[in-house]
């Protein structure tokens, strides 16, 4: 099942732009590890790519790394990069995607040639579940970085404060919105009104429990015509979300709240927690350095048996036009190194795809990590882009009284394309 090209619009908060590198355009390489590499990344990881430029130099004296740092939507400006011709020797790209699609995913890049294949020693040791993210045809192209959770993320804090626990059954998820109520804050986050990506957060973690598990091919049954979101457990998963809604689980104004205003609230105690990607905890952690976070499972249901949606975030490519493909091969190959994913992965907040004994997890992703090692990680579900924009904008509108949880579904299956 291939990672969605949704993720584009998931992976991260957008952030304020941040610029740095430029400078002249490296040498063509002849072959050897030397001149300037050139790379474009995004700037609310600036300090973790870094690390690993600074180590990569140590490595290899003769390169230079020069690399860009935006924010906002770095898919997005890759591929104008792209088309523009300017584009430089290292990208970021996101997992996974379908071929036919025009955007800045794995498949669709390595479909129509804009980046080349790796030549890895690290290729074998990507983890078989994980695999089809990065590659295309039996080619690897990315380098996987790390498996974030798309789950809770509760101030931990706030929650001993008050006297509450992490939920581990629906009906303690439901029960922990009405505690938070009568304390006079509000159970989770939700930036509800960031429509191209905000309400699709809760359902996502629930379809660890309620799809993956139960109908584990339901994409390739929806692409056969044998398998439709209005009888699937798509509605189980919508009617979650109307249930969460209507016990006032997501606070005042959610419609009109950002994704990174829902993680202020959480940093400032005014929220419990938020449930999104994990790469939200870099920022919640600084903007409350002073509260300790846990991340956690969202449970679908009251047998304790909870999954966990993980997905990888950015990945790293290389353009198939690179000024200098010597050099750039050889940073995809220290980035899978035991000692660069470590940093990579504790700068995102985040496990290694690839199993990396020097990785120690933090306390706030021991659950994960824990969860990642039993095999109780499921993959995000693919959205075609069409349907998962309908997506949110039918949350939002049932949300609004608009609509019911299967008429989501049936406009989801409107949008779908077969």
């Amino acid at each position: 099942m291939a990672a969605t090209s949704a993720i584009v619009a998931i992976s991260a908060l957008a952030l304020t732009s941040c610029s740095g590198g430029g400078g002249d355009a490296p040498a063509p390489s002849d072959g050897e590890v030397s001149g300037t590499l050139t790379g474009v990344f995004f700037s609310g990881f600036q300090e973790t790519y870094e690390k690993i430029a600074t180590a990569f130099e140590e490595e290899y004296p003769d390169v230079t790394v020069d690399f860009d740092y935006q924010g906002g939507d770095v898919g997005q400006l890759v591929m104008t990069q792209m088309q523009g011709g300017t584009a430089p020797d290292i990208l970021t790209s996101f997992p996974g995607g379908d071929p036919k699609d025009n955007a800045d995913n794995v498949a669709p890049l390595a479909a129509n040639g804009l980046i080349a294949p790796l030549d890895v020693t690290w290729a074998d040791d990507i983890p078989e579940a994980w695999a089809s993210d990065f590659t295309y045809e039996g080619e690897v192209y990315a380098y996987p970085g790390a498996l974030q959770p798309l789950s809770a993320i509760y101030n931990q804090t706030k929650m001993e404060e008050l006297g509450l626990s992490v939920p581990t059954t629906l009906d303690e998820v439901l029960q922990l919105c009405a505690d938070a109520v009568d304390a006079g804050v509000y159970a989770y986050a939700q930036g509800l009104g960031e429509a191209a990506a905000g309400p699709q957060m809760f359902p996502f973690a629930h379809t660890a429990t309620l799809l993956a598990p139960e109908v584990p091919d339901f994409d390739e049954q929806l692409a056969a015509g044998e398998a439709t979101y209005p009888e699937s457990p798509w509605v189980d998963i919508i009617e979650i979300q109307q249930d969460l809604w209507d016990a006032g689980c997501f606070g005042e104004g959610a419609l009109g709240r950002s994704r990174e205003q829902g993680a202020t609230a959480v940093a400032a105690g005014d929220a419990l927690g938020i449930v999104d990607v994990g790469a939200v905890l870099a920022s919640i952690s600084t903007a409350g350095p002073d509260n300790s976070y846990v991340v956690a499972a969202v449970p679908a249901t009251n047998d304790g048996d909870t999954f966990v949606t993980a997905l990888p975030g950015f990945v790293t490519t290389i353009n198939a036009k690179a000024k200098n493909p010597a050099a750039a091969q050889a940073f995809l190959e220290f980035m899978g190194t035991p000692e660069a994913s470590a940093i990579y992965a504790d700068g995102f907040k985040s496990v290694p795809v690839i199993p990396n004994d020097e990785y120690t997890p933090t306390a706030e992703l021991e659950e994960f990590a824990a969860l990642i090692a039993d095999n109780k990680g499921m993959r995000l579900p693919t959205l075609q882009a069409e349907v998962q924009s309908t997506l949110n904008q039918q949350l939002q509108a049932m949300f609004l009284g608009n609509t019911t949880p299967e008429g989501v579904t049936e406009s989801m299956q409107s949008a779908y394309k077969q």
